[in-house]
């Protein structure tokens, strides 16, 4: 999978989406993704690397868990042969319940 697939997988879910930051106009929303890279790793033959391998985190927040939007995006990811391990939480103080799950993608860094 690369960024773009990934990109355009997580706006076929038609819920608020950021890279990195949550907008202030999203905090809100009953479901919303905010999604960031976090580790590089080169891929690296014959001593050159020809491509990076880089794990974003997704993170879903919403009102409940289990929401339409988590499960529609874990059946897609399911459809690509993609099988990540989601963690839940719930945050007390805004009520809302936080799923995520990191996911690898080839870039060109």
């Amino acid at each position: 999978m690369t960024k773009t697939e990934l990109t355009e997988l997580l706006k076929s879910l038609e819920v608020p989406i950021n890279e990195g930051v949550p907008s202030d106009d999203n905090v809100e929303a009953e479901t919303r993704i905010c999604f960031w890279e976090y580790l590089w790793e080169p891929l690296v033959a014959s001593s050159k690397e020809y491509n990076t391998n880089v794990t974003y985190q997704v993170s879903i927040i919403s009102d409940m868990p289990r929401c339409e939007a988590l499960l529609e995006l874990k059946h897609k990811l399911n459809e690509l042969d993609i099988h990540p391990s989601i963690q839940i939480e719930y945050d007390i103080e805004t009520r809302r319940w936080h799923s995520y799950f990191p996911v690898e993608v080839l870039e060109n860094v």
